[in-house]
């Protein structure tokens, strides 16, 4: 089979953690939303294939195949090392409230997968999980956009910062009932307490005490310092790890048909999801599992500056985004390094959701540089008085 531009992301494995089928099959036969799409129900296994999908590094995720449907089955790992990772069932929540908004105003739509049922029973495969809905379309483990042409790279960014910022600026989430989804007020303060806690936790499980986990807490300390004076925006709803390889992309047009992977979704400051997106232009081509397109001018892709320019129109906003532009950077540089921290502690202990989460592990020492490095090439205009 020839695998086309932009199949990457949605490439399956053999299982890698199997699944206890029966137990699966009866409590999906037990769920209206479920019942209905494929009844009558399968009662035979063999009526059921499963394959694991092989990118993304958190939550171990599954494709289903039935006669009738597809579906989606995302669950937490086998083992967590904070309380509040994994939390898909603040994923769940969120894809529903998303539905809600799209059908209320679908002019102003964040596409997301439709969700069908959530299970808290850890007895029926080991841990909570839900199921969703099965997108098919293109997600590019590549932010070239390889295959497509300068017309539709362009068009496909365009589309990106409009969706994104329908995300920030159009969703209501009083009204969806997300007042309680995030606390107000210094959220990069806050985002950088807990990471720092997870670090911690993850530092103590790992084998053995590698230089760039001792790097971590410094380069946490200066951050927070910054943090301290980081713009503070208007409060809006973030997707928290924003970038090409979550958006499922129309199979032949270049527009988003859904956005996946919302665990780290919160209440907060609007210029870190863009900071997360434009984590691309630091990032050298060929890492595993985290490409970027460092290095490289591909026609039709904006530059950093055009990309903060088509997210802030107005050259006051523009302004201060672009000031602070290197500290929102070093600071997703130093949430990732906290996540990758997390997929080489869990592919040490033999429970790692990805196919290649030892190769995207060995990349820790050079994200804490990188994020140390963007903070000396472009720091924040700070007040040296307050620090």
């Amino acid at each position: 089979m020839i695998q086309q531009q932009g199949d990457q992301g949605q490439a399956t494995t053999p299982v890698r953690e199997p699944l206890d089928v029966d137990s699966l099959c009866q409590w999906m036969s037990q769920q209206p939303n479920l019942s209905i799409r494929l009844s009558p129900f399968p009662t035979q296994q063999s009526r059921l294939s499963i394959r694991q999908f092989g990118f993304g590094q958190s939550n171990p995720t599954y494709q289903l195949m039935f006669d009738k449907c597809t579906l989606v089955l995302r669950k937490k790992p086998s083992i967590t090392v904070h309380a509040s990772a994994h939390a898909l069932h603040r994923e769940y929540r969120i894809l529903r409230a998303l539905q809600q908004h799209n059908q209320q105003y679908p002019a102003q739509s964040v596409p997301v997968p439709m969700v069908y049922a959530y299970c808290t029973d850890t007895s029926i495969v080991g841990a909570e999980f839900y199921i969703m809905e099965f997108v098919p379309g293109r997600i590019f483990t590549d932010p070239a956009l390889p295959g497509l042409s300068e017309h539709d790279r362009r068009a496909a960014f365009q589309n990106t910062i409009a969706v994104l910022k329908n995300l920030h600026h159009t969703v209501d989430w009083k009204q969806l009932g997300l007042a309680d989804y995030g606390k107000p007020g210094r959220y990069v303060e806050r985002q950088l307490e807990r990471l720092m806690a997870v670090s911690r936790r993850q530092a103590t499980l790992m084998m053995n005490e590698e230089d760039p986990n001792l790097m971590i807490p410094a380069l946490a300390q200066q951050l927070v310092r910054y943090a301290q004076q980081c713009p503070q925006s208007k409060i809006s709803l973030l997707h928290g790890d924003f970038k090409v390889d979550n958006l499922v992309f129309h199979p032949t047009e270049p527009r988003i048909i859904a956005i996946l992977d919302w665990e780290l979704s919160t209440l907060g400051d609007g210029l870190c999801d863009l900071a997360n997106l434009a984590m691309m232009y630091f990032i050298a081509p060929d890492h595993v599992g985290i490409s970027g397109i460092a290095g490289r001018t591909v026609p039709g892709i904006p530059s950093r500056h055009e990309l903060v320019q088509m997210y802030c129109p107005s050259k006051p906003d523009f302004d201060t985004a672009w000031a602070w532009s290197g500290f929102y950077l070093s600071f997703l540089f130093f949430k990732n390094a906290v996540i990758v921290q997390g997929v080489a502690q869990r592919y040490q202990q033999g429970v790692a959701s990805s196919a290649a989460a030892g190769q995207v592990g060995a990349l820790l020492p050079q994200i804490v540089q990188q994020a140390q490095q963007l903070l000396q090439e472009y720091p924040p205009p700070l007040n040296t008085s307050r620090l």
